[in-house]
């Protein structure tokens, strides 16, 4: 098996663009939940990390806007990121973003070249279907996001109020992801395009 810190300098393998967890958290004014985000995902007992950009261990902090590590699942291992990105301008009606980011590149090359997660149908391995369905009920348990997005760079194109209405190009790859109580608030259009985090399932 590769070892972690050859995959971290394989620079082949960090090009791409990302297939992305993009998740709208909470108002900008409140950093309590992407705190809680950080530390969940680079404590989870499959992930190495966080590393700077020369492989060097870094402590979890906030400040730190990109995490940068690995991780495993199964007989893979693969590098992976997290942003946390705080809309500022004005803060009193920004949102908080916490990204979970895996390049193109490192998805082919770790998984197989037929994993392409940039196209229009996107082709998502096994395992990172079943690591995102844990997390978004895990991170939800923690904090009940507003709104979960899963794409190609996808992080904030749609928020949570873009989905109270029919969404004008009448189609999208992107997949929601809300719970109950925002469900409710869902044009009945998009609904077909949101999945429930109550509703998910690991299989």
């Amino acid at each position: 098996m590769t070892k972690s810190n050859d995959i971290l300098l394989d620079k082949e393998l960090r090009t791409g663009g990302f297939y992305e967890l993009a998740i709208q958290v909470c108002p900008s004014a409140d950093n309590e939940p992407i705190r809680l985000y950080t530390d969940c995902i680079w404590t989870l007992k499959n992930v190495d990390g966080p590393f700077d950009v020369n492989n060097n261990s870094i402590p979890i902090d906030i400040v730190n806007i990109q995490h940068i590590g690995i991780l495993h699942l199964d007989n893979y291992a693969i590098p992976f990121m997290t942003y946390n990105i705080r809309e500022d301008e004005p803060v009193e009606t920004g949102f908080n973003w916490f990204d979970i980011c895996f390049y193109t590149a490192a998805i082919e090359k770790v998984f197989g070249s037929e994993y392409q997660t940039w196209t229009e149908n996107p082709k998502v391995p096994i395992e990172l279907k079943k690591f995102f369905s844990t997390i978004l009920k895990q991170l939800y348990e923690i904090y009940p996001f507003q709104l979960a997005i899963l794409d190609f760079e996808v992080s904030g194109q749609y928020y949570l109020d873009n989905l109270k209405t029919p969404l004008t190009n009448g189609w999208t790859p992107s997949s929601f992801f809300v719970g109950q109580d925002n469900y409710e608030h869902i044009s009945k259009d998009n609904r077909k395009l949101v999945t429930k985090i109550e509703d998910i399932t690991n299989e």
